[in-house]
C-alpha cells in the first residue's frame, strides 16, 4: 500500500500541474482518439506480459520464488508505465481540457480532480486485470477475476479519501464563503494554515471512515478472541476495537494497526491470518501493533509527511528562485511558445516528482524499516521471548508463498526480521543501539526540518498574495528580461500568452500589437491573438471578424495543425462552421 501512495502522489501533482487550452472540435476527437490508443496498446502490453508470466508458472522446472520476483518486478514497472502515459495524456493530450468539457467540472475542483484521477485508475485497472490470472497461478488464489479487481479498488481507493475531502470542502468553502474566507484561502499563509488543519482532523477521524469503507467488523467471539482480549487488558493495549479485515475477501495474511488516538484507534486482522496463527503467536502479531503505539510511530509517521509539505515549498523556492534565472531555461520557454505554459509546468514538476520518490523512498523507507524493527523488539521484550513473533513470521512466510528473503523499500525481509529478533534475544545490548539509532535518526530529522522550515518562513514572498505562484514567478522574470532586452520579441509574446492565459487582455493585445509593429509576418503572434479574439468571454475582447482576418492570415504563412485550429474556430465564431 506504501509503495501506491507515492503513485497516487505522483498522479495527483501530475494532474494538477497539467494545464487546459481550449480546443476545437476536431482538436478533441483527436486527443480521445489518441488516449483511447494508448490504453488499448498499454492493456494489450500489460496482457501479453502477465500471460508469459503464466505459462512460465504452469511449467514443470518453474521456481515459484523466481517467477514471483519477475511478476512483482512487472507490476512495479507497469506502474511505472501507466504514471508515465498518465502524463503524456495530461501534458501533450489536453486530457484536462477534455474533461472541463463535462458538465461541472469547470466550477468544482473536487470533480475534476475526481475525474481525472478516474482515467489514472482506469490504467491501474488493466494492470489488475490482466495481472490476475498469474497472481492466481503464483499465490493460488481462491478470488475471481472481478472480486479481485473491486477488491484492488477497495484497498487503494482510502489513499484518495484527504485529498477528495479537503477539495470538496474547499469547493463548498468557495461557493458559501466570503469574500473575506475566499481571500484566506487564496494567501499562501492561509493555505498551509488550512491544509495543515484539515491533515491534522483527517488523522483523528479518517480511520473510522476507513473501517466503514473496508466493511470492518468485530472479530466473532471464540477462545482466539477471548485470549487476545485478555492478553490486551493485561497489557493496557490503546485499542478501541479489535476487527476483522476482510481485504481480498479475508486471503491476505496481514494485520496492522491505524488511529491516533485511542477513540479512533483500531488493530486489524485478516480472517485468513486468525485462522491460520496459534492463540500465542497472534499474541506476538499484537504485541508487534502495540510496539507501534507505544513508540509513537503513528504520530511520527504524521510529522514525516508534514515534513514533506514542508521541504517540498523550500524546494520549490529554489526551483523558483534558481532554475528560472537561467538563461538556458528562458530560450527553452521562448522558443516553444505553443507549448509555453505546458513546459514551465513541467520544469516544476520534474524535479518535484523526483524529490517526491527520493524522499519517501528513501529517507521515509528508511524510519519504515527501522520502526518496524523497533516493534518487533517491542514484541519480544513484552512477550520476554522472540518464539511467537518469530513463528508467526515464519508461518505467514510459508502459507502465503511469498519469498522469505524478498525485502521491501519500507520492510526489512522476514528472513531478515526473524535472523535480528534471533540475534537480539542473544545479544540484548542490540536492543538499546538499535534504540539510540531511532532516537539519533528522529533528532537529526527533527534539527533538520526545524532548521529549514525557518528558512522557508524567512524566504522573501512567501507569505505575500500571488509571491510564490509560478504565473507570478514567470512574470518577474520576463519582466526583467525584457527591460534588458526590450526589442526581443520572443521575450513579449511569452509575456503576451502569459497575460492572455491569467486573462489580462488589455495587457495581452498592447504586447501582442506591439510585436506585429516590428514583426508582421510573425504567425504564432497572429495566431494566438486570434485565438484570444475568437475565444474570449470579455464582450470588448470578443472580434471574431478580426479574429478571422488574423487567423487566415496566419495559415496563410505556417500552415501548421495549431493554426488550422484557431481558423476553424475563428470560422465557428463567425457563424461559418462549415467553413
Amino acid at each position: 500500500m506504501f509503495t501506491n501512495i507515492i503513485f497516487f502522489m505522483l498522479a495527483l501533482f501530475i494532474f494538477h500541474t497539467g494545464t487546459a487550452d481550449r480546443l476545437t472540435i476536431p482538436s478533441q476527437w483527436i486527443s480521445t482518439v489518441a488516449i483511447l490508443l494508448i490504453g488499448a496498446f498499454f492493456g494489450f502490453e500489460v496482457r501479453r506480459r502477465f500471460r508469459q508470466l503464466v505459462r512460465l508458472a504452469q511449467g514443470e522446472a518453474a521456481d515459484p520464488f523466481r517467477i514471483q520476483r519477475r511478476y512483482q518486478q512487472a507490476q512495479q514497472q507497469f506502474m511505472v508505465l501507466s504514471l508515465l502515459f498518465f502524463g503524456a495524456e495530461v501534458y501533450f493530450l489536453n486530457l484536462k481540457s477534455l474533461i472541463l468539457l463535462v458538465p461541472g467540472a469547470r466550477q468544482f475542483s473536487s470533480w475534476e480532480g475526481v475525474l481525472g484521477i478516474s482515467v489514472y485508475l482506469a490504467h491501474l485497472s488493466l494492470i489488475w486485470y490482466y495481472g490476475f490470472p498469474a497472481y492466481r497461478a503464483l499465490f493460488h488464489s481462491g478470488q475471481g477475476q472481478g472480486a479481485y479487481v473491486w477488491s484492488q479498488f477497495q484497498f487503494n481507493l482510502p489513499i484518495l479519501f484527504p485529498w477528495i475531502l479537503v477539495t470538496a470542502l474547499t469547493d463548498v468553502l468557495g461557493q458559501v464563503g466570503g469574500a473575506k474566507v475566499k481571500a484566506f484561502l487564496d494567501h499562501p499563509l492561509g493555505e498551509i494554515s488550512y491544509i495543515l488543519v484539515f491533515l491534522f482532523l483527517m488523522s483523528i477521524f479518517l480511520p473510522y471512515l476507513i473501517k466503514v469503507w473496508w466493511q470492518c467488523r468485530p472479530i466473532p467471539e471464540s477462545p482466539k478472541k477471548e485470549e487476545i482480549s485478555r492478553f490486551c487488558r493485561e497489557r493496557g493495549a490503546p485499542f478501541q476495537e479489535l476487527l476483522l479485515w476482510p481485504v481480498f475477501e479475508g486471503q491476505m495474511l496481514t494485520a496492522g494497526v491505524m488511529g491516533l488516538i485511542r477513540r479512533f484507534r483500531y488493530l486489524l486482522i485478516t480472517p485468513s491470518l486468525l485462522q491460520l496463527l496459534t492463540p500465542e503467536e497472534l499474541k506476538g502479531v499484537v504485541a508487534h501493533e502495540i510496539g507501534h503505539i507505544r513508540k509513537k510511530h503513528m504520530f511520527f509517521y504524521l510529522l514525516f509527511f508534514g515534513g514533506y509539505a514542508l521541504l517540498a515549498l523550500l524546494f520549490y523556492q529554489l526551483l523558483s528562485q534558481h532554475l528560472l534565472t537561467q538563461p538556458a531555461v528562458l530560450k527553452l520557454l521562448t522558443r516553444w511558445q505553443s507549448h509555453f505554459e505546458g513546459l514551465f509546468s513541467l520544469l516544476f514538476m520534474v524535479p518535484l516528482a523526483i524529490f517526491l520518490v527520493l524522499y519517501f523512498r528513501f529517507l521515509f523507507g528508511f524510519f519504515m524499516r527501522n520502526f518496524e524493527r523497533q516493534a518487533d523488539l517491542y514484541a519480544m521484550q513484552l512477550l520476554g521471548s522472540p518464539e511467537p513473533l518469530v513463528s508467526s513470521l515464519k508461518k505467514i512466510a510459508m502459507y502465503s508463498g511469498q519469498d522469505r528473503h524478498l525485502p521491501s523499500w519500507h520492510h526489512y525481509s522476514i528472513a531478515q526480521r526473524v535472523d535480528f529478533l534471533e540475534k537480539s534475544s542473544r545479544e540484548p545490548r542490540i536492543i538499546e543501539r538499535h534504540r539510540k539509532k531511532v532516537s539519533w535518526s528522529v533528532g537529526i530529522y527533527l534539527v533538520l526540518l526545524i532548521g529549514l522550515g525557518a528558512a522557508v518562513w524567512r524566504s522573501p514572498g512567501l507569505f505575500t498574495p500571488g509571491g510564490t505562484g509560478e504565473a507570478q514567478i514567470l512574470e518577474k522574470l520576463l519582466t526583467r528580461e525584457l527591460r534588458a532586452r526590450p526589442d526581443d520579441p520572443r521575450i513579449l509574446s511569452g509575456l503576451a500568452l502569459l497575460y492572455q492565459e491569467q486573462k489580462r487582455y488589455g495587457e495581452a493585445e498592447a504586447a501582442y500589437e506591439k510585436i506585429l509593429i516590428k514583426e508582421p509576418r510573425n504567425a504564432l503572434v497572429l495566431n494566438n491573438l486570434a485565438w484570444m479574439y475568437a475565444t474570449s468571454r470579455d464582450p470588448a475582447y470578443y472580434k471574431p471578424q478580426k479574429a478571422l482576418t488574423l487567423a487566415q492570415a496566419a495559415a496563410a504563412l505556417k500552415p501548421d495543425p495549431t493554426i488550422w485550429d484557431t481558423l476553424a474556430e475563428a470560422y465557428l465564431a463567425n457563424g461559418r462552421p462549415d467553413l
